[in-house]
């Protein structure tokens, strides 16, 4: 597979084979980057072992794993389809801006197994064909073909894993308060509201949501916020040809200089130094982004 795509783009897979004998996969994870794991099995039977357990199961199904390190795939004999392991920062690209990002990240911050009907085995055996082609032989707009392939396999697991269920039903609960709230910043934090126009909307008091935040995340809402608008931030200046001015407009900053210091409060470095330390990191074969920018909130 060509290097420059894989290190790029942070993003490895490959065909299972109808081998002769049983095989075992392992994560090719390097550098301590986190990343998730994808196992489509289109025919056959594999096994997940984390550690003393292991789940069996046939096919045609798709495992989905929050984390990829520490697992292993052992795949029976005869067993085809595909694997995958995807970089948090490739992941929260294919996720996008959309309200329906806050639910897509919470299906993908658990394990999955899940069954196929055979219209989704058809559809996942297409996008992961053309992700291994596109790798296999880079051409002009690859990368947004790979995240676009993506994207899709991501809302068929989310479509699959039923993951609206436990929010349809406005319980009270802290996970349902929670969903609200990221959806709503997903939509809405370059608009830069106080959090109290969140709590408002949501339907409980800035006290509860800054309580419920605290428990589940162990952050504030004012913090989940800011780190998700960091992100977008550093996820621009490494992309996108607008000016830091233009861009601090577009991300709803009315003076360059304020964001500027959000910036540098936020990562450590200026925009500036950011752009061109992620230009050398380009050049020089590197991974992009820092993950923490995939894995708010």
């Amino acid at each position: 597979m060509p290097e420059s795509i894989l290190t790029k783009a942070r993003l490895f897979a490959r065909e299972i084979g109808s081998g002769l004998h049983r095989t075992v996969w392992r994560p090719w994870s390097t550098g301590g980057q986190p990343m998730r794991g994808l196992i489509f099995v289109s025919d056959g039977k594999a096994e997940i072992v984390n550690g003393d357990e292991a789940l069996s199961f046939e096919a045609p199904a798709v495992f989905w794993l929050s984390r990829s390190s520490g697992r292993r795939v052992v795949l029976d004999a005869g067993t085809t389809g595909y694997v995958a392991e995807i970089a948090d920062d490739m992941v929260a690209r294919a996720a996008g801006d959309f309200s329906e990002t806050a639910r897509l990240r919470f299906v993908i911050d658990s394990d999955h197994c899940l069954s196929l009907e055979p219209r989704h085995d058809a559809a996942l055996t297409s996008s992961l064909a053309t992700i291994v082609a596109e790798l296999q032989t880079p051409q002009i707009g690859s990368e947004m073909m790979i995240i676009a392939q993506l994207r899709i396999i991501l809302v068929t697991i989310m479509r699959l894993s039923g993951v609206e269920d436990p929010h349809s039903d406005k319980s009270g609960s802290g996970a349902y308060f929670l969903h609200q709230f990221r959806r709503l910043v997903e939509i809405n934090f370059r608009a830069h509201w106080p959090i109290s126009r969140y709590a408002r909307l949501i339907g409980i008091s800035h006290d509860r949501l800054h309580a419920i935040c605290r428990r589940e995340l162990r952050k504030t809402p004012k913090a989940l916020v800011a780190e998700r608008l960091a992100r977008e931030a550093g996820l621009s200046l490494e992309r996108s040809t607008l000016t830091i001015e233009q861009l601090s407009h577009s991300l709803g900053f009315r003076d360059p200089a304020h964001f500027s210091h959000f910036f540098k409060r936020m990562t450590g470095v200026t925009p500036g130094a950011f752009r061109k330390m992620m230009a050398r990191a380009a050049s020089d074969g590197a991974a992009a982004s820092p993950a923490n920018f995939g894995d708010w909130p």
